[in-house]
């Protein structure tokens, strides 16, 4: 079995500015996901209206 490396690194603090900086992150993806998904419909609405 393969061992866990020597050399770990301490958990970062977290900060009032990496929290902001999280959630604008989290927010954009969540953004991203929404207009992907509406997009699948979307197209699919466009595709029935010009066949």
């Amino acid at each position: 079995m393969s061992q866990a490396p020597d050399s770990l690194h301490d958990p970062v603090e977290t900060t009032p500015e990496l929290d902001r900086k999280n959630v604008r992150f989290g927010l954009g993806l969540f953004t991203l996901f929404l207009v992907l998904f509406g997009g699948t419909f979307g197209v699919g609405c466009a595709y029935l209206w010009l066949s």
